[in-house]
């Protein structure tokens, strides 16, 4: 990498069913992206025009995803398309280091929405260093308790201990995320040179064994410390399921109000399925069922939050 390079870069690895998503976060970049700090948007290569041509108007840099295995030998091409996206999107992801755009990048996905400015000193410290998320997850586990889903806590360590397992640490369990995610190319060096090489792995190896590589990232960074840590909270309120939204709806919690603290929201794609697009239709009995049935969850989880407020 050489010394002329930005301190930072924007990058998101998205595909068409996510484009609509894609479109109000590219947009949300363009309005709050104050430093111009550049942007990057992967997709499948035969998409790369479809990208294109509906953020025509978005100052970013929209390239076809295969240019990223190709810059790892390591990497088997064939085998990365016969998982599934989601693992693929991870190596994707994980693997933009390579490409040398710069030492550090955001990486976005298409449901984060910014909502307030934004320069580079929100994500560089010091001496071209980026912050590093590091918390416990304790907003999630505590919002899940309550209001479930069930077993959240038990999947949240599942997706954590075997990888502090395997890096060899041992002590609290961390949480590294969640999106966007920032992340130095000296960390994903580090552990790429400390732990995949010495074992004859490549990052689908270690991602098919545990599916977390913002996790890899974190407990290669606290091991192998290829870079001094300057700790940061999560840099958006994550909402992972429909009902911490409404929770924070009922509560009052606006984006307005959210932006004192946070640069943007997310709004889980697993959920907010009237943002996809194309694919198989819906029909209209379906779709008004779901409305129907998501008002009445709604509620459900108001009058649940009323009782809890007037008598815990």
């Amino acid at each position: 990498m050489t010394n002329n390079l930005p301190n930072i870069v924007l990058y998101c690895c998205t595909f068409s069913r996510d484009l609509l998503r894609t479109v109000r976060m590219a947009e949300s970049v363009t309005k709050h992206n104050k430093s111009k700090i550049p942007f990057y948007i992967s997709v499948p290569d035969d998409e790369v025009d479809l990208f294109r041509g509906k953020l025509k108007d978005i100052p970013v840099t929209i390239f076809g995803e295969q240019e990223i295995f190709r810059a790892n030998p390591k990497l088997d091409i064939k085998k990365l398309y016969e998982v599934p996206g989601g693992i693929r999107q991870q190596v994707i992801k994980s693997e933009f280091w390579r490409l040398g755009k710069s030492e550090n990048y955001l990486v976005l996905d298409a449901d984060c929405v910014f909502i307030r400015d934004f320069d580079e000193s929100d994500f560089i410290a010091k001496d071209n260093i980026p912050y590093s998320v590091i918390h416990e997850g304790r907003d999630l586990l505590q919002a899940t308790n309550q209001f479930g889903p069930e077993r959240t806590r038990e999947h949240f360590l599942a997706d954590r201990e075997p990888i502090k397992a395997a890096i060899g640490r041992r002590g609290i369990t961390y949480d590294y995320g969640y999106a966007p995610f920032l992340w130095s190319a000296k960390v994903w060096k580090s552990f790429d040179e400390n732990y995949l090489t010495p074992k004859n792995l490549n990052f689908l190896d270690a991602i098919l064994y545990c599916g977390s590589e913002f996790t890899w990232y974190g407990e290669s960074l606290v091991n192998y410390q290829a870079i001094p840590i300057y700790p940061r909270e999560q840099l958006f309120r994550h909402y992972h399921y429909e009902n911490q939204l409404w929770i924070d709806r009922t509560l009052g919690y606006t984006e307005a109000k959210l932006a004192k603290d946070y640069m943007g929201a997310v709004y889980q794609s697993n959920w907010q399925i009237w943002k996809h697009y194309g694919g198989k239709k819906k029909s209209a009995i379906s779709l008004a069922w779901r409305f129907i049935r998501r008002g009445l969850q709604i509620l459900i989880f108001k009058i649940k939050i009323i009782i809890n407020l007037l008598f815990h």
